[in-house]
């Protein structure tokens, strides 16, 4: 701030300077300030601002133009603080690295604005070429409640169909996580919610639930929590005799549920318990190893699918790639849907194909090498400790006495017949998994494997209770 003109200052007086703050954040307060007296004209006319800044400053920051933008900060830069050049010139380069910088994008659905959205028309007994009057966004008029304004965007429909006004939405919603939690929906035919399908086995449950879920403002972590902490799911999955002759599938809720784990968590199940599970969220889909028989069967000679390197190929199966010609095999074995039709529900079905997947399968013959690598890793120096420790990796919880004897026996038989065959021992231990560690035993490696593939199939392993 400097003077409009030079102060004359008497010898022997005395100069006043007073400072008024006017800010109206009261805690604000100068932190240092600095009073400069010179008599020198030529000194005070160079410190002046130039015209051009001074004219940018007199103008309301909402309206400067860049060019007056620029002007400021240049002066900034140059003679206010001219210490900070080399962060600035750090910043410079990398805000023009950053542009530089070209990510990958993923093309995602965007609703057009009101403008560019196109007319629909109606199409005089389905011909294209002879068109009627134009139809407008809402919703139809069964549907939609005396006095209601008419839907006109997705925002609105939205807000529609989670309106305290319409029951449905949550009802469905509830059943559904009752469904993936209890493995049979309150309403069994949850593909089917009118009045084709099943009525609720508990409709007082499900109204109750229903308005809990709008009470919570649909917090659907609160609602996964308030039915997993339920005395209901809390209770053991053990069926006596008395339950599986009055009540075989559990519509009482007498007992807790047990159920097979889904396709994707099958094989989630074996990378996590071996260890292999990449944690690794979000980016584009992944190709898992599969079966050469299954993509020559669906592409021919042009096989396009390149399983994926690194820790891609041990992702959550929800990255999975999904082809329509192609599905992934394992888990289609395992119900998984394809992709020519919407599945609401999943039937679960009992082949032997399933047993066939998890015992020769790739992937869960890997996970089995693995699982075996760990046990001699980390559980212990005798077979018990190590026959231990595999058994709460697949069923976390402490084995009994008799299990772990049969695991160890198996363990010798398997470790006296690799003994007798280096190669076969060798292909267990390392095929497709990679060499062994160094210092290992291949043939009790091999053992180990066989021991990992049988706790991956056991029923406890691949059924939750």
């Amino acid at each position: 701030l400097l003077p409009g003109a030079g102060v004359d200052v008497p010898d022997g007086s005395k100069l006043v300077v007073t400072i008024e703050q006017n800010s109206p954040h009261k805690d604000h307060l100068l932190g240092h300030f600095r009073l400069a007296v010179t008599n020198e004209s030529a000194v005070a006319e160079s410190a002046r601002l130039p015209a051009a800044v001074l004219a940018a400053l007199a103008i309301p920051a909402d309206k400067r133009t860049d060019a007056q933008k620029a002007a400021i900060g240049d002066y900034y830069v140059h003679y206010v603080a001219p210490e900070l050049k080399p962060d600035r010139d750090r910043l410079a380069e990398l805000k023009k690295s950053l542009a530089a910088t070209k990510p990958n994008t993923v093309p995602i659905m965007k609703e057009l604005a009101g403008a560019e959205r196109r007319k629909t028309r109606l199409q005089h007994r389905g011909n294209f070429l002879d068109l009627g009057e134009e139809v407008k966004e809402g919703v139809p008029a069964a549907l939609n409640g005396s006095g209601r304004p008419q839907v006109t965007n997705r925002l609105e429909l939205a807000k529609w169909l989670v309106s305290p006004d319409n029951p449905l939405t949550a009802r469905v919603l509830a059943n559904r996580y009752w469904e993936q939690i209890f493995g049979t929906g309150l309403v069994r035919t949850s593909e089917e919610f009118g009045i084709q399908g099943e009525l609720p086995s508990h409709p007082e449950l499900l109204d109750w639930l229903a308005t809990e879920l709008v009470r919570d403002k649909w917090d659907l972590k609160a609602f996964v929590k308030l039915l997993v902490t339920s005395a209901t799911y809390r209770q053991s999955s053990k069926v006596t005799q008395q339950l599986a002759e009055h009540d075989p599938d559990n519509r009482l809720l007498a007992r807790g549920p047990r159920l097979r784990l889904t396709a994707e968590m099958v094989r989630d199940q074996a990378l996590s318990a071996s260890g292999l599970l990449s944690h690794k969220m979000y980016g584009p889909s992944v190709k898992p190893p599969q079966p050469t028989l299954g993509l020559n069967a669906a592409f021919g000679g042009s096989i396009d699918w390149q399983t994926s390197p690194g820790e891609d190929k041990y992702r959550r199966g929800l990255y999975t790639e999904w082809r329509r010609s192609n599905p992934y095999p394992a888990m289609s074995t395992f119900d998984a849907p394809n992709r020519d039709v919407c599945v609401v529900r999943r039937n679960r079905t009992n082949t032997p194909l399933q047993a066939l997947v998890t015992l020769n399968d790739v992937v869960y013959v890997e996970a089995a090498q693995a699982l075996a690598r760990r046990a001699v890793k980390e559980g212990g120096t005798t077979p018990a400790d190590r026959a231990a420790f595999a058994f709460r990796q697949c069923l976390v919880r402490p084995p009994q006495p008799e299990e772990i004897a049969r695991l160890l026996r198996l363990f010798e038989e398997a470790k006296a017949a690799y003994a007798k065959d280096a190669a076969k021992a060798k292909e267990m231990a390392t095929n497709p998994l990679g060499p062994a560690p160094a210092g290992t035993d291949v043939t009790e490696l091999a053992a180990w494997t066989v021991v990992a593939n049988v706790l991956l199939n056991l029923d406890e392993t691949l059924m939750k209770r």
